[in-house]
């Protein structure tokens, strides 16, 4: 059961949808600090029940949702901060670092979260997760940086601070609605749909291809994972080629090389399932750089809010659609399906001639180029 548990942990914290600007109405540094240390004692609470007058699944999952939801509001904080610790002209090259770092923990965590469930159990692994919390929250607790002002206005109930969020969510959008940003926005949203299609007859695709071997499941997740680190990895190389022209020959690679995962055997398929991931490491890269770059430190965790958060509302529709064609048909369709994605974003980009010209991700100007259809 608590495995069971801990894997809804999983999901939650791979969620799209982010808190911000939540975190407008704090100090970032507080932010950080406090969040992890409410998450590491949350955790702390079910080893310390199990142990001692036991402990509910339940309360298990109900603990994990909350701090999954804590890591929700802490990254559009972590996004803000990043331009004013490093500066403007490193953007790339730190956003570059730091997802590899996260790619490769990715692969590394997971593989050893396994062994460390396997042979001490779940308990003592949410123990572990619990110390290395709460030494990020110390971590935290020596950083130096500039701190932008805080919005402190005070409200007298949560019905008040719920109309001044959403206030601060519109004047958000207001912000960037006559910018690049929606368009590319819009183009996010059609990508996550065909990827929550794949994703969700992902393990049904794996079993098909490996011939019930459970095995395989992780190892198309372990591809993709490294597909997206090696794409972060060289975006910084690949920042001098034009943006619009970039994007468009990555993803119809990306479609070519993911029929290929659909049809192939498990060998190839899997180094293509790779492959093609790269395109999703350098697309997340670059339009993040640009937004820490471009958009004012005071907006940066609402536009962040809103280009995670459009693309989650997908989900429901991706699920759905992929469930039904996964059943009715094969797991294999839908890694088509979005193969074909992948190169209909291309011709999107392409049929557009303000993305389409996009220069050089550092010539990119959001706000100011001229937007026509």
């Amino acid at each position: 059961m608590y495995d069971k548990a801990v894997s809804a942990w999983l999901e939650c914290i791979a969620g799209e949808a982010h808190w911000s600007p939540l975190g407008n109405y704090t100090k970032y540094k507080n932010g950080l600090v406090y969040s992890n240390l409410i998450k590491a004692i949350l955790l702390v609470t079910i080893p310390v029940l199990h142990y001692t007058i036991g402990i509910n699944v339940w309360y298990v999952i109900s603990m994990l949702f909350i701090t999954a939801l804590f890591t929700q509001f802490t990254y559009p904080i972590e996004s803000t901060i990043l331009p004013i610790i490093v500066g403007q002209d490193n953007i790339i090259e730190a956003n570059s670092y730091l997802q590899t770092i996260r790619e490769a923990m990715d692969i590394a965590f997971l593989a050893l979260a396994g062994i460390i469930i396997t042979f001490v159990g779940t308990i003592p692994a949410i123990s572990i997760t619990a110390i290395c919390i709460l030494l990020v929250s110390i971590s935290y607790a020596f950083f130096n940086f500039d701190q932008p002002s805080v919005n402190k206005e005070k409200s007298s109930s949560i019905k008040a601070d719920s109309r001044v969020y959403f206030l601060d969510l519109k004047a958000g959008f207001n912000y960037i609605k006559d910018s690049l940003i929606p368009k590319m926005i819009f183009s996010i949203i059609f990508i996550n749909i065909a990827m929550v299609i794949m994703t969700t007859n992902l393990p049904a695709f794996s079993l098909m291809k490996s011939n019930g071997v459970e095995a395989a499941y992780g190892f198309y997740l372990a591809s993709m994972s490294i597909g997206i680190m090696i794409g972060t990895i060289i975006t910084p190389r690949l920042k001098q080629i034009n943006f619009g022209k970039l994007i468009i020959v990555a993803f119809i690679g990306s479609g070519i090389m993911w029929m290929g995962t659909a049809t192939l055997p498990l060998i190839p398929s899997t180094i293509l399932f790779s492959a093609g991931a790269i395109s999703i490491g350098i697309l997340n890269l670059l339009i993040f750089s640009a937004i820490q770059k471009q958009v004012e430190t005071a907006y940066i965790g609402r536009v962040v809010t809103l280009i995670t958060s459009a693309p989650a509302l997908g989900m429901p529709l991706g699920s759905l659609i992929g469930g039904f064609l996964g059943e009715t048909f094969t797991p294999a369709l839908a890694v088509m399906i979005c193969s074909i994605s992948m190169i209909i974003f291309s011709v999107y980009w392409l049929s557009s001639s303000v993305l389409r010209k996009l220069p050089k991700i550092d010539s990119v100007n959001l706000f100011k180029d001229k937007i026509e259809a």
